[in-house]
């Protein structure tokens, strides 16, 4: 399994940029993150076998200013493979932070109410009918249970 960002060279500068603040921050941690994730679909691509979750992997475009998510978003949509199934895992802002607070570990850059809500409602007019929803606002395990039935009903799983 790998994370985004990954703990290669361009995963790791990308997470020290997001553990910081301002728009350079923002602007590196952005081109690293994308190199990061365009080095595992080269990776993942040449396989060409088995079965690969991205996480952030389009929407990931929500996080960038508004007027550059849109274009950002055809791009790498007309770059990288589309997946077999794509599934947003939505989620209320202020359930998300509740859940970071949780972990151990320093916010991120985009992790708070204000961004949080900006890359959400971003994300919301990036999906399209290619898209399935999913509602992550529920604690308990209904999210779980209904990613488990999309993958079922696609045969997946």
């Amino acid at each position: 399994m790998m994370r985004h960002p990954s703990q290669r060279l361009f995963g790791r500068m990308s997470k020290r940029a997001l553990l910081k603040s301002g728009p350079v921050a923002v602007a590196f941690a952005t081109v690293f993150y994308t190199a990061d994730v365009l080095a595992s679909v080269r990776k993942f691509n040449r396989r060409k076998v088995g079965t690969f979750i991205f996480v952030r992997y389009l929407l990931g475009t929500a996080y960038l200013p508004r007027r550059l998510a849109h274009p950002a978003y055809s791009f790498f949509k007309g770059l990288l493979p589309f997946p077999d199934l794509a599934i947003f895992i939505d989620i209320d802002p202020s359930v998300a932070l509740r859940r970071i607070e949780l972990r151990d570990q320093k916010r991120e850059i985009f992790e708070t109410q204000e961004k949080l809500s900006r890359a959400r409602e971003v994300a919301r007019t990036l999906v399209d009918d290619e898209w399935v929803t999913i509602d992550n606002s529920k604690d308990g395990e209904e999210p779980f249970a209904e990613a488990r039935r999309i993958l079922i009903e696609k045969g997946i799983l």
